[in-house]
């Protein structure tokens, strides 16, 4: 009894010790699970009853706390940011307070682009069960970051060699030769010589009879032509083999911003001899945070001319296709610029033009700023 008396509070404290310290890892792991699966549904693409999940600031906190198992949340911070510079402090996105202890859900459409983070930081205080101990409640705090991808080019991974063009001169060929026939036709004409059957005579007073003459038949050849029409013809293709690729293939030159002139612009070489047409345009640019001067740092692209085409219009995202823009690529050198509503200041790297060719057989070959 003596030794059970002297070794009962420790093993009293050992599994109470043993419990708090469970229930201490416990707490931590729901609340880094529970940010986790936040910030995966806020980065999600796509929207939810016509709203962006990183915009639907009640829906990341459900997924949240649906996450969490005997435990309560005490914060819920939702915020984002253009990622994180080498010494780890993050790089803000225009108006956006990049603070994980701050929220700043929901945000305005068109400011997230490729490459920004939703970042969600969850916390949770942890308090022992019996206090044997005097100590402040613990805070456990635990934040995730996902990474966002509004818009995805997509390309082709296998590049066509060459297509076969329609050529302008048709080769005739005749389908169908008819030759002439004639058909004689026979018609009988019948000329009849008519005798007495029966008469009589005078001499030695005895009736001669004669029978009926032999018919006589002539016949008459008529030729009845058949008609020939005049032989049809029908016309055949002659394929004419053009490369998109390799030395007659279709390059460009670097992509290049002139500030002073608001202008991005990149050179186009078409070297397959023929007139291609463009099936779509994707560009990417620093949309928010482009122009240095001014309260007003956004960039608007205003207008594109490539080889004397021209379209024109108002686009504020971080990328775009250009879908309703099909110009024609012509042989030899030829430059495409993109025009925006202010000075262009401050490329970020995201800086990206692509034209996808539309041409049969040379569908979707990318000519890409970054290959």
């Amino acid at each position: 009894m003596v030794e059970f008396m002297l070794t009962l509070p420790l093993l009293l404290v050992l599994i109470y010790g043993t419990i708090e310290v469970a229930r201490l890892i416990f707490i931590f792991s729901s609340v880094a699970n529970a940010s986790r699966q936040a910030a995966r549904y806020g980065s999600a693409a796509g929207q939810f009853d016509n709203i962006s999940y990183y915009q639907d600031c009640d829906g990341i906190r459900k997924v949240a706390n649906e996450s969490a198992i005997l435990t309560t949340f005490d914060e819920i911070n939702i915020t984002y940011d253009r990622g994180i510079k080498p010494d780890g402090t993050p790089i803000p996105i225009s108006g956006v307070n990049p603070d994980p202890y701050k929220d700043s859900c929901p945000i305005e459409n068109g400011t997230i682009r490729n490459g920004d983070r939703i970042v969600v930081q969850i916390s949770a205080n942890y308090e022992p069960i019996i206090p044997i101990i005097p100590m402040q409640p613990l805070k456990i705090v635990s934040a995730s970051a996902r990474t966002f991808l509004i818009s995805i080019p997509v390309l082709g991974s296998a590049l066509p060699t060459g297509f076969a063009a329609e050529s302008p001169t048709p080769s005739l060929t005749p389908f169908q030769t008819f030759t002439l026939t004639h058909t004689p036709t026979m018609t009988l004409v019948t000329t009849p010589t008519y005798t007495p059957i029966s008469g009589r005579t005078p001499e030695n007073g005895v009736p001669t009879w004669s029978g009926p003459p032999p018919l006589t038949f002539t016949p008459t050849k008529t030729m009845l032509p058949t008609s020939s029409p005049l032989p049809t013809y029908t016309p055949t293709i002659t394929p004419t083999a053009i490369s998109c690729t390799g030395l007659t293939g279709v390059t460009h030159g670097r992509l290049t911003i002139t500030s002073q002139l608001n202008i991005m612009e990149m050179k186009v070489f078409n070297n397959s001899g023929h007139t291609l047409t463009a099936a779509n345009i994707y560009l990417e640019w620093n949309h928010d945070t482009g122009h240095a001067f001014g309260n007003d740092p956004a960039m608007r692209l205003k207008k594109i001319l490539f080889a004397n085409q021209t379209w024109e219009g108002d686009i504020s995202s971080p990328s775009a296709y250009i879908t309703d823009f099909f110009p024609a690529i012509p042989p030899g050198e030829s430059t495409i610029q993109f025009i925006f509503n202010q000075s262009y200041d401050n490329p970020d790297g995201t800086e990206r033009i692509i034209i996808n060719i539309g041409t049969p057989g040379c569908t979707n070959y990318p000519v890409d700023s970054r290959n």
